[in-house]
């Protein structure tokens, strides 16, 4: 019984020592110099404009987040705070990705953002598109690894570095790009780019901010919560006291060597708040705090605050524009289509269906985005579903060689399955025979796969291989269309949702 006792009295301490949730989370004596510096910051936005509902939970877009921010206190129109993206802001839904993140770009504006960095989904529909948003924008998009090989200036739509004045603070913001960007965007799209070493361009960048006239400096990235402990003690050396990630689509909030790393997870269900007390007569940070603030709220009890209207207005103009462009229903599921198997086995084998001169079809498993929800499927759905621009390329392929890229990549599959992994990776035609090494076979794949996204080697194997034009989603729709689908007949009863291999 004394043992109760005593755990009761130590959980009574623990509590009454606690800091209350009203109270401010720096230091309550500061010194009388220091000024509060207030950061908001998402990543991974992919466009999720609207609400969205997972059967017990709703994440409430792009207003809800506003709502949230305003009720921390954020004002788009004074300068007592910034709010910051790490990047791959849209592809995503098709609110975004149709209007290839011109409908993101509008309502970032509405929002007050003050820079993102650039992500690599950033990159996905080319650099035309990535300058006309950039000139879209009101804030500028950062990277100081970024640079033209050519030249070795940042492209015409980067900057490496911003500055912004919060609350009587100089504040320098300095952007990072992931550096494997060349090795999972579309070749085309970074021709003649280097993404360069995190560390050599903070060295390189952080003093020249603070040349420029920086009281203090943090770094806004698209790099994963892991890496940026990593980079914490050369932030150590250079002064810096934030580093803010993306990418991983991981809630991260971590402290190493007086470096506060954030990362906010992804598609505005959350934001982090970073407050970061700078003493203007040591030209230091006293104190620092971050916590995770959440957009995302039981269904059933409702929103904790209501949306922000005018965001909520300017994002239902764009679903406007969406359910005119793309509201066309072309088939019905009770159950709806999971990212999977069943979803991997539909899109692949309506490839081979629309294009029967083809053996066989390879796609990357990153390439499907979206679930399709039960109910009516709309045009929409399958933007969700498959939101890049690629085309369907024929590439003619030994039956080693399809294995070779199947060992070293894995993928969705039509016209064949396997077993095994590795080395030990066994592939069978679809009527039971093993593929035979030494015949030929006509195989469909995307045009970022062909090209060598995710590593694959078709472009070697066939540098001749013909693009049929046809865009990756158009034989999905069709296929749909063509099944006739509705209550009584739903698409998952005509879907093999049988696994095709192991899995990756």
């Amino acid at each position: 019984m004394k043992r109760y006792i005593v755990f009761f009295v130590l959980l009574f301490l623990l509590i009454a020592c606690a800091p209350s949730p009203s109270s401010s989370p720096l230091s309550p004596a500061p010194p009388a110099e220091a000024r509060r510096i207030t950061i908001f910051y998402t990543s991974d936005e992919h466009g999720y404009l609207e609400p969205r509902e997972d059967g017990i939970y709703t994440v409430g877009g792009a207003a809800g987040l506003m709502a949230v921010l305003r009720q921390e206190g954020y004002d788009p129109e004074s300068d007592t705070a910034l709010l910051l993206s790490g990047g791959d802001m849209w592809v995503g839904p098709a609110i975004s990705s149709w209007f290839q993140g011109e409908s993101t770009i509008d309502v970032f504006n509405r929002m007050g953002y003050d820079a993102a960095a650039l992500g690599n989904h950033d990159f996905d529909y080319g650099p035309e598109v990535l300058a006309a948003r950039a000139s879209q924008a009101d804030f500028p998009f950062l990277s100081a690894n970024l640079t033209e090989v050519a030249t070795d200036q940042p492209p015409a739509y980067a900057l490496p570095y911003t500055i912004r004045e919060v609350n009587g603070v100089r504040v320098g913001i300095v952007g990072l790009s992931l550096k494997t960007t060349p090795e999972i965007v579309m070749p085309e799209h970074v021709e003649g780019l280097a993404f360069g070493d995190y560390a050599e361009a903070l060295r390189k960048t952080v003093p020249r901010v603070r040349a420029e006239g920086a009281d203090l400096v943090i770094v806004i990235s698209h790099i994963c919560g892991g890496d940026l402990l990593d980079l914490t003690p050369v932030a150590a050396e250079l002064g810096v006291p934030l580093l803010a990630g993306g990418h991983c689509h991981r809630l991260v909030i971590a402290e190493r060597k007086g470096v506060q790393v954030i990362a906010p997870g992804a598609h505005m269900a959350y934001a982090v708040r970073v407050d970061l007390l700078y003493d203007s007569a040591t030209g230091t940070v006293v104190d620092q705090e971050a916590r995770a603030l959440w957009n995302r709220y039981r269904t059933s009890k409702g929103p904790p605050v209501a949306p922000d209207p005018e965001v909520a207005a300017l994002v239902d103009r764009w679903a406007g524009r969406t359910e005119e462009a793309l509201g066309e229903v072309i088939g019905y599921t009770a159950e709806g289509i999971p990212v999977g198997w069943e979803m991997y086995n539909l899109v692949t084998d309506a490839w081979l269906w629309f294009y029967p001169q083809a053996d066989l079809a390879i796609s990357n498993l990153g390439g499907f985005r979206e679930d399709i929800p039960p109910g009516e499927i709309t045009l929409a759905d399958i933007v969700a579903v498959l939101p890049f621009e690629n085309t369907l390329t024929e590439v003619e392929l030994t039956g080693e060689e399809v294995v070779e890229n199947l060992r070293c990549c894995g993928g969705a599959v039509a016209g064949m399955w396997m077993e095994g992994t590795g080395e030990s990776l066994t592939v069978y035609l679809a009527d039971g025979t093993p593929i035979d090494p030494r015949a030929t076979y006509h195989v469909l794949v995307n045009s970022y796969i062909y090209q060598g996204g995710d590593d694959y080697l078709f472009s070697q194997q066939d540098p001749d291989a013909y693009d049929t034009g046809i865009h990756w989603r158009e034989p999905v729709i069709e296929w749909i269309r063509a099944q006739g689908t509705g209550p009584d007949k739903p698409l998952e009863d005509l879907v093999d949702d049988q696994p095709r291999g192991p899995g990756w």
